[in-house]
């Protein structure tokens, strides 16, 4: 059984992708990195065809196994290939008959060559374990998918993704440059990604090209971790691997679920200002004249115009409607957090 990494899996994506992979690790950023790719070495340019696109969600009430089953035996259309992603699966309390059931149905595989899979597990769904003794629910699984890891990154990777995430922007970052981000920003990386883009931003708004100490003092935040508005641009965008990790890492943080309510109105209130920066926006206001009529700062209204891409007023309007609704649960007594991921679901549609 070999394992491979991210690194190793981009070189199988560019060589074409075969059989079935299990992703599994704590760094959710190169997983879903990772996913993106292989939905662009399977799909082309066909990305969210329905048919040959199949996004199994395994948190659904009418999930069964003959979900998976029917996935793979499926035939593309109209294409040579079709993938299958599998969410929400929580192997980690499957039982033996289930586990074994499971086995069985990915064994299928190997007859259906068209078919490209990948298990998703997020990291409470698979708890870190010594790869020197995995648990039985990962041999079994990987003795029918190749297993692919996403561990978190060491201080050294993770400057020379900082440099070439500012590179990718046409920002040149120095190295020590790269740790400073690190040690002011913190290591994650989803809210590395979004501080760099910030900065990036910033420092080409200046006509310069290398990024300095004090861009970083004036704009970069501080020790911060996933924000509110990484978790609302999540849902705009319909990136449910990135809303769902941010909602589970609030909800391990929130144990007591005394804070839902909180980040329920925080997302009203986000979405309450994209919807009227996407109305003025729509009658072809600038972003200065936009933040004056809002009483905000120039430089931040032009992010959140930009994070709407090519969501129309109405689509804003919808998901307020959606977070009304999980308002109101929530405050009738509702389970907070599986309100909220229902509305991440259901905004993503």
């Amino acid at each position: 059984m070999e394992i491979i990494d991210s690194q190793k899996f981009r070189t199988a994506a560019k060589q074409g992708l075969r059989g079935g992979y299990l992703f599994f690790g704590e760094e959710e950023y190169l997983k879903h990195s990772c996913l993106e790719i292989a939905r662009k070495s399977v799909l082309g340019e066909n990305v969210g065809d329905s048919f040959n696109h199949i996004r199994i969600d395994a948190g659904e009430d009418n999930f069964d196994h003959s979900v998976i089953e029917n996935a793979i035996l499926a035939l593309p259309v109209f294409s040579d290939t079709k993938l299958v992603e599998i969410h929400n699966l929580d192997v980690g309390s499957y039982k033996e008959k289930a586990l074994s059931e499971l086995k069985e149905l990915f064994e299928l595989l190997s007859d259906n060559p068209e078919t490209v899979l990948v298990l998703y597990l997020a990291p409470h769904e698979l708890e870190k374990f010594d790869l020197r003794r995995p648990p039985k629910v990962f041999s079994e699984l990987a003795s029918v998918l190749c297993p692919v890891i996403f561990e978190k990154q060491s201080r050294e990777k993770l400057a020379k993704w900082v440099s070439a995430h500012f590179a990718h922007n046409k920002v040149r970052c120095s190295s020590e440059m790269c740790y400073l981000m690190i040690d002011t920003c913190g290591a994650d990386m989803y809210a590395l990604s979004g501080e760099i883009d910030k900065l990036s931003a910033h420092v080409l708004s200046k006509g310069e090209t290398a990024l300095c100490a004090e861009d970083i003092e004036l704009l970069a935040s501080r020790c911060r971790e996933i924000g509110e508005y990484d978790f609302s641009n999540a849902i705009l965008q319909r990136n449910r691997e990135k809303a769902f990790y941010i909602l589970s890492k609030y909800e391990l943080e929130d144990k007591s679920g005394a804070n839902v309510g909180m980040t329920m109105g925080s997302l009203i209130r986000i979405f309450s200002l994209l919807y009227r920066i996407s109305l003025l926006s729509q009658k072809g206001m600038l972003d200065r004249d936009i933040a004056k009529t809002l009483k905000m700062n120039e430089y931040q209204c032009s992010l959140y115009r930009k994070s709407l891409g090519g969501r129309a007023p109405s689509d804003l309007e919808r998901i307020l409607e959606l977070c009304s609704e999980a308002d109101a649960l929530i405050k009738g007594g509702a389970d907070g957090y599986v309100v909220i991921a229902r509305l991440i679901t259901e905004a993503s549609l």
